[in-house]
């Protein structure tokens, strides 16, 4: 059983986060501690006397992934927006938004709402053509397609940690091993199909290293830390037709445009650091590894995705 303690700092956490998707889809100000400025239009439920309007089912539903036409996703979305709206106005009662750890935390969550949205349409604006496309494309062929691999990967905060683990699995099958390390890792991961072309390179000069079957003796570096990787299966990774990646180049094309737009604005920014800066909370002052991630399952590329649904730490955009 949960202490009291307990008890409320996940009822805390659980409003925070609401609250912030409120604030964020209804384009709230300042502090973001309730969701006053909501959007306009018809109302789609109303949650003791507060009309919640069908804008923000909408973006809901968007920030889901639901479909609104299927009546059992429709109904889990209205169930759980006006859960948010429960945990809202639970929030205004009991003056939540006096605690300066909340606010941060809602106004961290409008922040995130609001930047997506923006990027959102900052995309819409963009326009690629098929010009375009084609010449990226052309461009990757011309690189070739690379290998594709299976492998495992895990990520250690520090390089002793990982070298630790590499040593135990490789005295033993890998699979043997592998429950006894990985929850100490930062992340654990089984990656299917993965392209070379769109690794870090050490990623890929470490996987090309390796033998199916094979693990690391040294871990890797990367971006994220230290990697123990495993190779499963290796071949050379199929040239997709054009229209097969078209679209996903598309999108590859919009994002690089908007992610050079935010560097304009970064560049254009006036920037100023507090000299000296403020003490950090100490729960923000944590190893980065501290809180370990359960291995996920293998995702396999996407048939004729342009890049696969989920390149592994360290990826090339």
């Amino acid at each position: 059983m949960k202490s009291p303690d307990a008890a409320t700092s996940i009822r805390l956490s659980l409003t925070a986060l609401a609250l912030a998707v409120l604030a964020g889809c209804s384009g709230g100000q300042g502090g973001g501690a309730t969701s006053s400025a909501a959007p306009a239009g018809p109302v789609v439920v109303t949650v003791n006397g507060e009309a919640v309007p069908q804008k923000l089912l909408d973006a809901f539903a968007i920030a889901r992934g639901l479909d609104l036409s299927n009546p059992q996703q429709r109904e889990r979305a209205l169930k759980q927006l006006t859960d948010f709206v429960l945990l809202e106005q639970l929030a205004k009662k009991e003056g939540y938004a006096n605690d300066a750890d909340f606010a941060a935390l809602v106004e961290l969550g409008r922040l995130q709402a609001a930047s997506s949205a923006t990027m959102r349409q900052l995309q819409k604006s963009i326009a690629v053509d098929d010009a375009a496309i084609r010449t990226e494309y052309d461009q990757q062929v011309a690189k070739g397609a690379g290998m594709a691999y299976d492998f495992s990967q895990m990520i250690y905060a520090d390089q002793a940690a990982a070298q630790k683990a590499a040593a135990a699995i490789a005295a033993k099958p890998f699979d043997a091993t592998l429950d006894g390390y990985r929850k100490d890792a930062r992340s654990a991961r089984n990656f299917n199909r993965a392209r070379s072309t769109q690794m870090a390179p050490p990623l890929a000069t470490a996987l090309a290293a390796l033998k199916p079957g094979e693990t690391t003796k040294t871990p890797v570096q990367l971006p994220q830390g230290w990697a123990v990787l495993h190779l499963t299966a290796a071949s050379e990774a199929p040239q997709p037709a054009f229209e097969q990646v078209k679209e996903g180049i598309r999108r590859t094309l919009t994002k690089r445009a908007g992610d050079e737009r935010i560097a304009q604005l970064r560049e254009g920014a006036k920037i100023v650091l507090a000299d000296p800066p403020p003490p950090a909370d100490p729960a923000a002052t944590k190893p980065a590894g501290a809180r370990p991630m359960p291995m996920r399952p293998a995702q396999p590329a996407a048939q004729g995705a342009a890049t696969p649904p989920a390149p592994p730490p360290g990826a090339k955009d």
